[in-house]
């Protein structure tokens, strides 16, 4: 239980600077305040009405990170802390939260433990809010003028603007 609260207080703090000082991109969706699937596919939409409109090509590309929380690299996590310049005793805690990390799997016959050194406990009130801030490296990404990333948690779709119809339909 105490474990628990510490969890939320810490990302309380974490998610407090992040968004008072609006350093996390706003092309992420998920895991963020006030914002939805519904956000992200009408952000989605307004781009490519707007290409279908000058009778553009739109090519859509989407990614899902599988098993994304378990693969949550902890440096990553930790930079991203120093690239916010996120207060020292937050980075501290956050830096102790990962350390001595055990994965236990139990069978009727037997048990097995096993240290970790990446990924964010599924469950936790952290691994969000973690995750975001590994994930926004990727997410400010600087794309050609013609592309647009939307992500939604760990799952990222680009749309892309190509050659108009008329030109794909000369070929």
């Amino acid at each position: 239980m105490g474990g628990k609260i510490l969890d939320k207080l810490l990302i309380n703090g974490i998610n407090y600077h992040l968004y008072k000082n609006e350093l996390l991109t706003k092309i992420q969706f998920g895991f963020t305040p006030q914002r939805s699937t519904i956000d992200a596919t009408i952000e989605a939409k307004s781009f490519i009405e707007l290409l279908l409109e000058n009778r553009g090509l739109v090519i859509m590309t989407s990614l899902d990170i599988q098993r994304a929380f378990d693969s949550a690299w902890w440096p990553g996590i930790l930079q991203g802390f120093r690239d916010f310049n996120c207060p020292r005793n937050l980075y501290k805690l956050s830096k102790e939260f990962f350390k001595n990390r055990t994965v236990v799997m139990t069978t009727k016959n037997y048990s097995i433990e096993r240290g970790i050194t990446k990924g964010c406990p599924q469950g936790s009130c952290s691994g969000p809010g973690f995750w975001n801030i590994l994930y926004n490296s990727l997410l400010t990404l600087e794309l050609t003028s013609r592309s647009k990333a939307i992500a939604f948690a760990d799952d990222l779709v680009i749309p892309t603007r190509g050659e108009t119809v008329a030109e794909a339909e000369t070929k």
